[in-house]
């Protein structure tokens, strides 16, 4: 409690800006109530055929010009933004110098303008601390009683021409008149000291809370900053109230943008979603997916209500999270966990065909010696050898896939690896495609740690699968060789048909081929060569046509193991 007390501002402190403020509406109110009472008193000296070039009327005239003078001086003063305290005092001051001619000017202790000395406490109470308060309403009473009584006694002369003379009261008018504008004064300095100390607790309080609410306002925006997941909020409407940096970055969007545009524009099925729910409701863990930049979005949206200090529904709150990549490694774990249990039993498989297999060549070669063999018995046994022959080149290659032998690493330069397989590819002219090497003059060496035969054969399956799709559209292949600050990027891109939806989860499963002679296994050869190089392999195929496989091996760091 006492940390608190000791925090708040003394009552006769007024934060400048506060200050600034009072003045200015002080000095405003100042300019409109003289030309307004000086102005209609001028306007009836003329209607009553009083002499205007008489030195009382001159008094008057030189008392709105000193008052806008002085309020020009006041506004430069202000403006500078020095010593705005001392300008209230001076002020004050001031209007009780000119409260205290207009009052003799216009007949003493019966003029109309002894209200001026209570406006000028008023005036204190709300611009000065409780203190200086007091010492206008003091000096006011003073003057007045001073005024009044000297103006009387003839102390102090009339100006010529003077409509109501000071002097022109009996004793008991004159002690009449002072004690009723005395009392008014004494109660009108009473309330004004009762107002700027309640004024001056309250501007204490206010600062307070000033500051509070702008502690509270700096945590919020440092909060929201360090999220590490998007949040976004919208109205009943589902329109969008605020959005975060974090927010933007994954959606790809502009804060100008995404702030009151409907929340489906920025997060596409949202609002669907957010219409079934209660303004009590929330959603939690739901899954949104859309097209954003060219790729596929996966967020995972938890959505809360937002209500106001009165419970009233105002909105909701939206937070989100990138699953994008976490999706993708999920879908690649279970890959790879389908591909080792498909090779451990593909493995098993060719174990126990390779064995019968051998013998069963044996003996068709047996029978293929025999003297008493026809020709038509011995074409028929050279098919089943031919056979045995491509089934047992297929064992070997199932094995190679199922039990890889250990990597022969060394350094390579990746770029003249692609190069020389490119140039023996196209060795092959039966092929009927092009195939082009992406600034091929400007590649440098690009040097990595890897096992220069079997990123060579990742290469060259890539590139056959490339021209076969390349030769049932427009015939061309491109490769690109893209080093990176960590890793080296090699993209195989053909212009062919593309790949169906239907089959881009089972490319790289061993046996799946859509060709009419093929294997199934070059792709998921390559994926386990590249796995055991610590790399990845991924494919995109958009609805348009064309397939491009882009491979990412370690550019730089430890050896693989």
């Amino acid at each position: 409690m006492a940390a608190a007390t000791a925090a708040l501002p003394t009552p006769s402190e007024v934060s400048p800006p506060d200050r600034r403020r009072r003045l200015t509406y002080l000095m405003l109110f100042r300019v409109v109530l003289i030309s307004l009472v000086l102005g209609a008193t001028t306007l009836l000296y003329w209607l009553g055929d009083v002499d205007l070039g008489a030195p009382s009327a001159l008094g008057l005239y030189g008392i709105i010009g000193v008052t806008y003078l002085l309020t020009l001086v006041y506004a430069l003063w202000l403006r500078s933004g020095r010593r705005v305290a001392r300008l209230a005092h001076i002020q004050l001051a001031g209007d009780l110098v000119i409260a205290t001619v207009l009052m003799h000017m216009t007949g003493g202790a019966q003029s109309a303008y002894t209200f001026f000395f209570p406006l000028t406490v008023i005036g204190a109470a709300v611009v000065a601390s409780r203190r200086a308060t007091a010492w206008v309403a003091a000096s006011a009473a003073i003057l007045f009683l001073l005024t009044g009584v000297l103006g009387w006694a003839g102390a102090l002369p009339p100006l010529a021409g003077q409509y109501l003379r000071p002097y022109d009261l009996s004793a008991i008018e004159l002690s009449r008149s002072l004690g009723l504008n005395m009392a008014a004064l004494v109660g009108v300095s009473v309330l004004a000291l009762s107002l700027s100390g309640q004024l001056q607790a309250a501007s204490a309080t206010l600062a307070v809370e000033r500051s509070a609410a702008a502690d509270l306002l700096v945590l919020h925006s440092d909060v929201v900053r360090c999220l590490s997941s998007g949040l976004v909020t919208v109205d009943p409407g589902d329109q969008v109230l605020t959005i975060n940096q974090v927010a933007c970055d994954i959606l790809g969007a502009s804060p100008e943008a995404a702030v009151g545009a409907p929340v489906d524009r920025i997060l596409p099925g949202l609002a669907a979603r957010l219409g079934g729910l209660g303004e009590h409701a929330s959603l939690q863990r739901a899954e949104l997916s859309f097209a954003r930049g060219g790729r596929e979005l996966v967020l995972g949206v938890s959505v809360s209500p937002l209500h106001d200090r009165g419970g009233r529904f105002r909105g909701r709150v939206v937070n989100f999270q990138d699953l994008t990549d976490l999706r993708k490694m999920e879908h690649s774990v279970r890959q790879a966990e389908r591909l080792a249990v498909v090779g451990g039993l593909a493995a098993g498989v060719a174990h126990e065909i390779r064995n019968p297999l051998a013998s069963i060549s044996g003996s068709i070669e047996l029978l293929h010696q025999m003297p008493h063999a026809d020709e038509d018995s011995r074409a028929l046994m050279n098919i089943v050898v031919r056979e045995i022959d491509r089934l047992n080149g297929l064992l070997t290659d199932l094995l190679d896939y199922a039990n890889p032998r250990s990597l022969d690493l060394q350094t390579i330069d990746l770029g003249e690896l692609v190069r020389d397989t490119i140039g023996v590819f196209l060795q092959d002219r039966t092929l009927g495609v092009t195939v082009e090497l992406v600034a091929a003059d400007t590649l440098g060496p690009v040097e990595m740690v890897g096992d220069a035969a079997k990123l060579r054969q990742v290469l060259w399956n890539l590139l056959r699968n490339a021209a076969e799709a390349a030769g049932q559209g427009g015939g061309h292949v491109t490769v690109e060789v893209a080093p990176a600050e960590r890793e080296v990027v090699v993209r195989v891109r053909d212009d062919g048909p593309g790949i169906p939806a239907e089959h881009a989860s089972r490319v790289f499963e061993p046996f799946f081929t859509t060709k009419a002679r093929g294997t199934g296994l070059g792709l998921a050869t390559v994926h386990s060569l590249v796995s055991d190089h610590k790399g990845t392999v991924r494919f995109d195929s958009p609805p348009g046509g064309g397939t491009c496989f882009e491979v990412r091996l370690p550019y730089t760091g430890a050896r693989p193991s």
